[in-house]
């Protein structure tokens, strides 16, 4: 596919995941496809990312699945970036693209099917998040966020994984680690808490190279 030249104010973000992040874009999109049958959705079914950049999640997607898509994202230069590679992929018809933070996106209530990000969910704030995502979500649909890598990964991609890892933690130390866990003890606990009861058939963590939370919304809620 061809690879489009990104603004310069994003241009070290757009390198760096064409180098380390493609492969993991096919392999989600296999391993959720396989997971959720997404390929049994209608066209009349709505498939939502948000937080997606140059939109290779949703077009590996669109790939296996005849749902529409919702594509949200805040930055105009990621949007515009998306807008192209759709174009190049032949699904812009297929795609209603948002410039907007997640937490104020303007999405129908209960018109999505299944909600999906990856990398973004700790640059949000969170629990404004996971409020979007139940209410967007239509009854029995499944939400599956956060920032790791897909669960069977090939050799030579472990090990390109393996090397940035290294280098990252001798540039700067591994500060993440403790944040991302920050993040998902506390998320866990939120939806727990204030949606399990009413709204949740279940809420868990998924260990994916990283982790994704998985949220499914009940079919039958007791308000």
């Amino acid at each position: 596919m061809r690879l489009f030249e990104p603004h310069e104010s994003i241009a070290y973000f757009i390198n760096s995941s064409r180098k380390y992040f493609m492969k993991a874009y096919e392999v989600i999109s296999r391993e959720v496809n396989e997971w959720f049958s997404l390929s049994k959705l209608s066209s009349e079914d709505v498939i939502l990312e948000f937080g997606g950049g140059e939109g290779f999640l949703t077009i590996n997607l669109s790939s296996v699945s005849p749902a529409r898509f919702i594509f949200i994202e805040k930055n105009e230069h990621m949007i515009d970036l998306a807008r192209k590679n759709f174009d190049e992929a032949g699904i812009s018809s297929r795609v209603d693209l948002i410039l907007s933070e997640v937490e104020t996106a303007p999405v129908a209530d209960e018109s999505v099917s299944f909600i999906i990000a990856r990398g973004v969910i700790q640059f949000t704030d969170y629990r404004k998040v996971f409020d979007n995502i139940l209410k967007w979500l239509k009854p029995g649909g499944v939400a599956f966020v956060g920032w790791g890598l897909g669960k069977n990964l090939p050799d030579d991609y472990t090990e390109l994984l393996k090397q940035r890892k290294s280098r990252k933690a001798s540039e700067k130390g591994d500060k993440g680690a403790d944040k991302f866990g920050l993040i998902q003890l506390e998320g866990y606990k939120y939806l727990l808490e204030n949606y399990f009861e009413k709204d949740l058939d279940y809420v868990k963590i998924n260990n994916m190279n990283g982790f994704f939370f998985e949220i499914r919304k009940a079919v039958f809620l007791c308000r």
